[in-house]
């Protein structure tokens, strides 16, 4: 990217995004966005999933993800 240029990220996708300056330049952005409290944010990069509406530090790890039924006494 040079001077003056914007990427967008549109709500609802999915996509991971990251900035990474590879110039000895200064690289200077700024980002806007809506901070929505029943957001859920899946990182793709770290399969992990924070759901804002918890608190700000509910971030949960999809790997250690159990079926739905895991603990429960089903009589089965």
């Amino acid at each position: 990217m040079k001077a003056g240029d914007y990427a967008c990220f549109p709500a609802g996708q999915r996509a991971g995004h990251c900035l990474i300056n590879e110039s000895d330049k200064v690289c200077r952005y700024i980002i806007v966005g809506e901070r929505n409290p029943n957001e859920v944010v899946v990182y793709t990069d770290s399969n992990k999933v924070l759901v804002r509406s918890l608190g700000r530090r509910e971030i949960y790890d999809r790997a250690a993800t159990r079926g739905y039924w895991d603990g429960e006494e089903t009589g089965l």
